[in-house]
């Protein structure tokens, strides 16, 4: 772990256990961190300490300043939330990862909470420490009926300098969109700041909650017996990943954890494949998860034929959605975000696809169980489903989807089907529930409802269970998708200015015919229901690529689903082009 020098904060003393923090003005460079342009997706991430470089040395240091503008996001989620439940069951779960500043910022983000009137509710763990993965402290707004707000202080798989604040109200969806920003516009309004430092945290046993409901879930799908006996790596690059290990425990696997931390804690692009495979070698295992800060990127280290092989999300989920469906003959609802891979695509019942970020995703959920949505979060979404032609219809609204499931199933003549309901994106997060569809024999209308807590934000653990289970079975990733076609991603640098600029001046392509170095593109521009463009979609006749601005860093990211052959060349290309006319 890194550590970090902090300076000295000044409070005033009011009376016994109450202190004020008087706040210094922002400067504009602070004000668009708390209130950026381009708004993120999940939350606010901050590099949260400098680093300064010593005698060759890397030096961390945390500053009041940057540290300020975390104290004033609590407060202003604070006065949000009992704005918006008229001071009433001021109830709060704060979770943290394991990243160095999570001790001090649990604590102040505590002590404002309780000076609030906030009851404070911790993870059972070590005295003044409350770590979750952030998939586990976001299912528990919904898995703990009584708690509606939980905070999740996490900078899932950035720099150990980073850290960030991911928000949850109600639902286990995470705030983006107007809320955050009217939070964001009361933080920039805060002056001062009181903390009652002599609160006492309540212990809950979060992460066993969540583990019984992931073990009742998977007892629905297939049967998790193969994993017991086997011999399973994992390596959490940070932390213990204490939730995955307990549940892997409980279906009986033998495991082996490494207790080394890599920083960036991001296993999509760092991996130790020496060491791993000694690990493995010693473990004799032939299967080893890898896991970031936050536990919702995943990355699998699989030993096959005497060869190891490293599959990153967009594979193992297409390989997964294909081998339940092909082998399991589950029907599979499957939801994923525009730039995931589509290799799973002509397994499923049906496809839908949306904008990226679980704001999009967990509104596909809302609307198939019909449950009311915010009507902003609806307008500020990207939303489509794939009719029987592959042509991508505009949805903003439940009732055009549930009337194209329902056609499927007539054509089907199928009057009752339990679905497997899929919802997922390139970078690992995962989601997955049951969905029973049913035609009243009546009244002829059909029920979707689901046995299950609906749980719409990222939730991977169960596919981690399920793909390692098939894999236990026997299953093969490497012949599970087709490996004439590559799926990867890269970046541009890219302020945000510089993101709206791009996205401004490349929309004069749409419906229009491109050619970027001698090949022939089609445009097509996908907006959110506000008519705002989110993502472009260049289509060769044997490629698909997007690109779209980086909702939690300064890029503009690119995908690209083309020939294994061409695509790395294909996609340096397309940047280089989009950088050089339209930056």
């Amino acid at each position: 772990m890194i550590d970090f020098e902090k300076e000295d904060i000044k409070f005033e003393q009011k009376e016994e256990g109450i202190k004020i923090l008087k706040l210094p003005e922002l400067t504009e460079e602070e004000k668009e961190i708390v209130d950026p342009i381009v708004a993120p997706t999940s939350g606010l991430r901050i590099q949260l300490l400098d680093i300064k470089i010593t005698d060759e040395k890397e030096k961390y240091v945390l500053t009041n300043r940057k540290l300020f503008l975390f104290l004033r996001m609590f407060k202003a989620i604070s006065r949000k939330f009992k704005e918006m439940k008229n001071s009433q069951n001021l109830k709060i779960l704060i979770f943290t990862d394991d990243r160095p500043t999570k001790d001090l910022l649990l604590q102040y983000c505590s002590e404002i909470f309780a000076y609030d009137g906030f009851e404070i509710y911790y993870q059972k763990d070590n005295p003044g420490e409350s770590k979750i993965s952030s998939p586990y402290g976001a299912a528990s707004v919904a898995l703990y009926e009584d708690i509606k707000l939980v905070i999740v202080l996490t900078a899932s798989h950035n720099d150990l300098s980073w850290n960030g604040i991911k928000l949850y109200i109600d639902y286990p969806i995470p705030i983006s969109g107007d809320l955050l920003k009217d939070i964001s516009k009361k933080a920039l309004k805060v002056k001062e700041i009181s903390f009652k430092s002599d609160f006492i945290p309540r212990s809950l046993e979060a992460e066993q909650k969540n583990n019984d409901y992931v073990i009742n879930l998977l007892s629905k799908v297939i049967e998790i017996n193969n994993i017991k006996g086997k011999n399973i790596v994992i390596w959490p690059y940070l932390g213990k990943a204490r939730g995955i290990v307990n549940l892997f425990k409980q279906y009986g696997a033998n495991l082996t954890v490494v207790d080394e931390e890599l920083n960036p804690p991001n296993p999509l692009k760092n991996i130790k494949e020496s060491k791993l495979q000694q690990i493995m070698t010693q473990a004799d295992s032939n299967i080893a998860i890898l896991l970031d800060a936050d536990r919702d990127r995943i990355v699998l280290y699989v030993k096959e034929n005497e060869k190891y092989f490293t599959y990153i999300p967009n594979e193992i989920y297409s390989a997964m959605h294909n081998i339940l469906a092909k082998e399991f003959n589950k029907k599979i609802i499957n939801v994923r975000t525009i730039p995931s891979d589509l290799r799973g695509d002509d397994s499923s019942f049906i496809n839908i696809l949306t904008g990226v970020g679980y704001k999009h995703l967990g509104i596909i959920m809302y609307f198939l169980l019909g449950i009311e949505v915010d009507q902003s979060k609806i307008d500020t979404a990207i939303m489509y489903f794939e009719d029987e032609n592959k042509n991508l219809i505009k949805i903003n609204n439940s009732a055009p989807l549930r009337q194209q499931i329902i056609q499927l199933m007539e054509n089907r003549h199928l009057e009752e089907e339990s679905f497997l309901m899929v919802y997922w994106e390139e970078s690992g997060g995962h989601t997955l529930n049951i969905l029973n569809v049913s035609k009243n024999k009546n009244t002829g209308i059909y029920d979707f409802k689901t046995d299950f807590t609906i749980i719409a934000d990222k939730y991977p653990v169960p596919a981690l269970a399920l793909i390692t289970e098939l894999i236990c079975m026997g299953h093969n990733i490497s012949e599970s998708i087709d490996w004439s076609i590559k799926g990867i991603n890269r970046t541009i640098p890219a302020n945000d200015e510089e993101k709206i600029k791009i996205m401004k001046h490349f929309e004069k392509n749409n419906g229009k015919r491109i050619t970027i170095y001698n090949k022939d593109y089609e445009v097509q521009a996908l907006s959110d229901n506000n008519g705002m463009i989110d993502i472009y979609q260049l289509k060769s006749n044997d490629s698909t690529l997007y690109f779209r601005p980086s909702g939690t860093g300064p890029e503009v990211r690119f995908y690209i689903f083309g020939k294994v052959e061409t695509h790395l060349d294909e996609i340096e290309r397309v940047q280089e082009y989009v950088k050089e006319n339209y930056s």
